[in-house]
């Protein structure tokens, strides 16, 4: 967990110096719930996976959703990559219903 946790803070700070650049991406991801929730939910994790390539120089994500949910074989939606340390780690985003984005991480 030590590789998300390094994430999240400096996720955290991005968003500290620069909130704009995460109130756009998720205004917009956001506002396609009035088209539907499947839309919502792949714009989502496409959105995220290229606000990180975009914004956070030390990180690279790939989306593979799409690829490893029609594979059955698990159910994260991008994985993350430290491009100092090289570790790795994958990411659910989830957006069932009406409520918030979910965050998630593998439980393992």
């Amino acid at each position: 967990m030590e590789p998300f946790k390094d994430f999240k803070n400096r996720f955290k700070l991005l968003v500290s110096k620069h909130r704009h650049l995460v109130v756009n991406t998720l205004s917009n991801i956001f506002t396609m719930r009035l088209i539907g929730n499947k839309t919502h939910g792949d714009l989502a994790e496409i959105g995220i996976a290229e606000f990180i390539n975009q914004f956070m120089y030390d990180f690279k994500s790939i989306h593979v959703g799409k690829d490893l949910f029609r594979a059955k074989e698990r159910e994260e939606d991008i994985v993350i990559i430290n491009e100092v340390t090289k570790s790795q780690f994958p990411v659910g985003l989830k957006a069932y219903g009406d409520g918030p984005l979910q965050l998630s991480t593998d439980s393992d």
